[in-house]
């Protein structure tokens, strides 16, 4: 099976962060691991790649943060702000839109290449 390529996560990282957190608040870990496993292994990140990106998205407005203790643990959850709602669902006609001229010109996947 293929993995992503930088350049392709690199555009496409924020919408997928703030997909997960439209299913409701969540920290860093968590929101690492949900990645990871809802990707199958074509894309893989760390702590180290998605938490400066979280930074950005809170920089921009999109998510809030709050500190929470659960289990003696205190832990920093992330939670979409309403900008960061319009943001998403922005994004993600974007990337429908885009598909959509990416498969006019080289059709379907199965045509081309093997996943």
């Amino acid at each position: 099976m293929g993995r992503l390529t930088k350049q392709t996560m690199d555009g496409n990282v924020e919408t997928l962060l703030l997909a997960i957190l439209q299913a409701g608040p969540s920290y860093g870990y968590a929101i690492v691991k949900e990645l990871n496993e809802r990707a199958a292994g074509i894309l893989q990140m760390g702590e180290g790649t998605v938490y400066p990106v979280l930074h950005r998205l809170e920089e921009r407005g999109l998510i809030s943060s709050f500190w929470s203790e659960a289990r003696g643990r205190k832990r920093k959850y992330y939670r979409l702000t309403t900008k960061g709602k319009k943001a998403f669902t922005s994004n993600c006609i974007q990337w429908q839109l885009m598909s959509k001229v990416i498969g006019e010109f080289i059709g379907s996947v199965g045509e081309t290449a093997q996943i």
